[in-house]
């Protein structure tokens, strides 16, 4: 499954996509603000990896959409995307969408872009009526991605990260499908 932005598209991954997905996950600036730590051997990522691989090609019922992210002008992997589902019914459910870019990609709208793509992925096609993102509250220029989405600050969880031997406060933010109607 493939979708196309403006100057870029995410692809889901494929088992060929093993070692573009480690370069992400194994990249110390990428996992400075991450939920999770970085990975710091293959065999360790391969769990994970598998797992994506199994959501991906579920038909039914997918808990998640996680996605290659590649330049349109050349096909060069800038990164991970993906769509968490928390919970969908017939009238809609809830997800979460996050984003991670390789270090030289930083600071050129994709961010804004590839979160663009996925929330309009999540309420076209997966028909959810409300998305999330959260950031490590230090985490300022994701946080002002959430804002340029027009997403809602739901609120700051106290301490709930625990990064570099301390716990971090974390931000989340939500839109709702009659939202983002609105602007789209």
């Amino acid at each position: 499954m493939k979708y196309k932005g403006e100057r870029i598209y995410l692809s889901e991954f494929t088992r060929e996509d093993f070692d573009l997905f480690y370069s992400v996950f194994s990249n110390d600036q990428v996992m400075k603000y991450a939920l999770i730590d970085k990975y710091t051997s293959r065999e360790d990522i391969l769990p994970y990896f598998e797992e994506v691989l199994e959501n991906n090609s579920s038909k039914e019922d997918r808990k998640a959409y996680e996605f290659a992210v590649y330049l349109n002008t050349n096909g060069h992997f800038i990164g991970f995307a993906g769509i968490e589902i928390y919970k969908k019914n017939t009238s809609g459910g809830c997800g979460e969408i996050g984003y991670f870019l390789l270090p030289q990609h930083w600071g050129n709208g994709y961010a804004t872009e590839i979160s663009k793509l996925l929330i309009a992925i999540s309420f076209k096609e997966i028909k959810l009526h409300g998305v999330a993102a959260r950031c490590n509250a230090n985490n300022l220029k994701s946080e002002k991605v959430m804002q340029k989405l027009g997403m809602t600050k739901e609120g700051e969880f106290r301490k709930v990260r625990f990064k570099d031997n301390q716990w971090v406060n974390e931000q989340e933010y939500c839109i709702l499908v009659e939202e983002w109607k609105q602007d789209n």
